[in-house]
């Protein structure tokens, strides 16, 4: 196993972007390395996914979970609007061919 990250390596890791990183770091959550580069020690990286809360308090399974919903929800709204799209199109006097 690694025992250092880059801003890179670390947000391949968690699934988000480098700049979450960043502003974790800006946060006080997570410290840089007080060596050449920008390295996160692996160690600090562990015992925040133990913690297994992101910065917003979700387990990252919570996070998929709701991700999943929403995407979910967000195809039913689509196909919901054109459904109305077409129940006002009959009701306005025209037709569906």
């Amino acid at each position: 196993m690694d025992t250092v990250f880059t801003t890179k390596e670390l947000a391949a890791r968690w699934k988000c972007h480098e700049n979450t990183i960043r502003v974790m770091e800006e946060e006080g959550k997570l410290h840089r390395l007080n060596i050449p580069g920008v390295r996160y020690s692996a160690e600090e990286v562990q015992q925040l996914e133990c913690l297994g809360r992101d910065a917003k308090g979700m387990t990252a399974w919570e996070r998929r979970q709701l991700e999943q919903k929403i995407s979910s929800l967000e195809k039913q709204v689509r196909e919901l609007r054109e459904r109305l799209t077409q129940v006002q199109i009959i009701a306005q006097g025209g037709g569906i061919s």
